[in-house]
């Protein structure tokens, strides 16, 4: 009943390549009141923000500052089990679990949000959101009805997902700290397909995400070739059958290769567009190449990206690897606010 009578103020703080970004809602009865975006300069929380953040804060005892989590050893995985009993590649000592809607279940390394609160000690920190519930938020619309390859995308981070019906079939979490780039070389975060291995499976024959080179290795290939183009890729609900002139198997992997060509020459092999491509191509190599696929073909893919650009992946996605493309460009500082405000006021 206090609440009632005192204004909610909500600011969500994220660390960029030149600063930081902040953004400040303030709310009342669930109706916005106000709202404003700043970027800050430096490498740790300067007196500015402090200050920024405590005179926003200020008129009500209600305020709540959230930010995310940009560490490498974080994940997600089907069920709420406990993470020993699916993380294969991962040490499950350390690590903290949240169940989702009692289906799926977010991880994160203790450490790395103990030095989440301790970056912003100056500050305080009431949520610490993983970057797939920013895709649970920015797909929710689509996840629990929809079989598709979901992502979301931030300068030096990838997260992918993939649901069907709402069930998680695989997550993976690329990130590269500070560093320029995200190069597939260097480690990346990784974790096993979401169901563990049976009590009559071994490692012998499991397929690693780094050991695929390319999807020419794999012989489904001409399987996901046999699909054909998808006639309108601006609709995501509803795929029209193949005319009678589909090119053949080896037409379109003729088309393939000379198309791969292309997308080197044309995108920066170090550039962030390319990168992202790389990571969707192997991570549906991965998952065609999995005991999970079972003979199911992703047909599209749905981005949220804080980036510039995009165009280009969108298109290369489309001619290389015929997929339906969604990217919605997203504000992530306004998406990590409406993440603290539904779990406050219960929306």
């Amino acid at each position: 009943m206090l609440e009632r009578l005192f204004q909610k103020i909500f600011v969500a703080i994220i660390s960029e390549k030149d600063g930081y970004d902040v953004q400040s809602l303030v709310v009342k009865n669930k109706k916005i009141l106000f709202k404003e975006s700043r970027h800050f300069e430096g490498d740790v929380p300067s007196p500015a923000i402090i200050r920024y953040i405590e005179d926003i804060t200020d008129p009500s005892p209600f305020f709540y500052i959230s930010t995310l989590n940009l560490h490498a050893n974080q994940g997600a995985y089907d069920g709420c089990s406990k993470p020993a009993d699916y993380l294969q590649n991962e040490d499950a000592v350390g690590i903290q679990t949240l169940c989702r809607d009692t289906q799926w279940t977010q991880y994160a390394s203790q450490d790395a949000l103990y030095q989440l609160r301790a970056h912003y000690s100056a500050v305080g920190m009431d949520f610490i959101f993983s970057p797939f519930s920013m895709i649970e938020f920015y797909f929710a619309d689509k996840i629990k009805t929809s079989f598709a390859l979901y992502a979301f995308g931030m300068p030096e981070l990838f997260s992918v997902a993939i649901f069907d019906g709402g069930k998680l079939e695989y997550a993976h979490h690329y990130a590269r700290g500070s560093s320029k780039s995200i190069d597939m070389d260097e480690e990346v975060s990784t974790m096993e397909f979401a169901s563990p291995l049976s009590e009559d499976e071994g490692s012998e024959g499991t397929i690693l995400l780094d050991d695929i080179e390319d999807l020419e290795d794999l012989d489904l290939l001409d399987d996901l070739d046999a699909l054909g183009d998808i006639a309108d890729l601006d609709t995501l609900d509803e795929v029209n059958e193949f005319s009678e002139d589909t090119p053949t198997a080896e037409e379109k992997r003729l088309e393939r290769d000379r198309n791969s060509e292309v997308v080197k020459n044309e995108l920066d092999a170090s550039s962030e567009e390319y990168q992202r491509f790389e990571f969707i191509q192997k991570t549906l190599a991965h998952f065609y190449a999995s005991g999970q696929c079972h003979n199911r073909f992703i047909e599209t893919v749905c981005i949220a990206d804080s980036s510039k650009g995009g165009d280009e992946l969108k298109r290369y996605l489309e001619e290389e690897l015929f997929l339906n493309v969604l990217i919605r460009k997203v504000d992530v500082c306004e998406g990590i606010n409406a993440l603290a405000q539904a779990e406050v006021e219960g929306l």
